[in-house]
């Protein structure tokens, strides 16, 4: 069975994407000893942040990753061909992956992805998957996570075209359903075009605080939707912890012991929703 492509991702912000991208990636690298690659795909780059930081690079990121022709950066997967003499190859792995350990790797995001230009012909949309494709990526990793941006644009499709599933964090508020909404039309227009064949894994709700009548009244309109249904919902919840949250120690779960406690659970359920999903083929 080959690495599997997995989208974060939601068209709402806020909801603990990136926090939940990075604690599950993390933890199925530090303590199931998986290989994890994380590509950021969002302008915002809060996955690149958050990782530089944890494994002290800010410096060789603002001075040297981040900048020029061959900066470590997603940008250069977007690279436009300027003249029909000049063809513009995809690079190696080896010139903008970052090595953090023996099993996470990161493709750095850049706030430089906001200059890209709008997809034509739609063969940027398809320079992620070509990536991954060409150079055997699901051969060297286990899981492959993309942190979307929580808007409509080229990464988007990029990310889901090049997934085998998405994965949908959330936060019980009354606007919940909207992001999931236009999370399926998105979706549903790059099957039609595409055929892309993506599949949920589920909904995880995330950041969940004390348990309020007025959540629990919100939470049971949000999971009478046929949406919601569609894509399932994991059985693990991940906590409301303000130091992770306002990174006391960074913005990895696992630093955290009842945010390490909702890894544990969340990942084991994540493997065996792959694994159910794998045996169905």
């Amino acid at each position: 069975m080959g690495g599997k492509v997995i989208s974060f991702i939601n068209m709402k912000g806020g909801v603990g994407k990136t926090t939940l991208c990075i604690g599950v990636g993390e933890y199925l690298a530090n303590y199931c000893g998986k290989k994890v690659l994380f590509i950021d795909l969002d302008p915002q780059f809060n996955t690149t942040q958050s990782l530089v930081n944890e494994f002290d690079l800010e410096d060789e990121y603002l001075n040297s990753y981040s900048i020029g022709s061959e900066a470590k950066t997603v940008m250069r997967l977007f690279e436009t061909q300027t003249t029909l003499a000049h063809k513009v190859d995809l690079p190696n792995p080896e010139n903008i992956l970052i090595h953090l350990n023996d099993n996470m790797d990161l493709l750095p995001g850049t706030i430089d992805l906001i200059l890209v230009e709008s997809d034509k012909d739609g063969t940027k949309a398809k320079k992620v998957k070509k990536f991954i494709e060409e150079n055997k990526l699901r051969d060297v990793y286990d899981y492959i996570f993309m942190d979307c941006p929580p808007t409509i644009s080229v990464y988007t499709d990029a990310a889901l075209i090049a997934s085998d599933y998405y994965l949908v964090p959330i936060r019980i508020d009354r606007y919940s359903i909207l992001g999931i909404k236009l999370l399926k039309q998105v979706i549903d227009r790059l099957d039609d075009n595409e055929n892309i064949g993506i599949k949920p894994l589920g909904i995880v709700y995330t950041m969940v605080d004390k348990e309020s009548q007025k959540m629990m009244r919100l939470k049971a309109t949000f999971e009478r939707d046929a949406i919601v249904e569609k894509i399932g919902l994991f059985d693990t919840m991940t906590r409301y912890v303000n130091d992770l949250l306002v990174g006391l120690q960074g913005n990895i779960s696992s630093k955290y012991k009842k945010s390490r406690e909702d890894m544990e659970l969340l990942c084991t359920e994540f493997l065996e929703r792959i694994e159910k999903y794998e045996n169905e083929r």
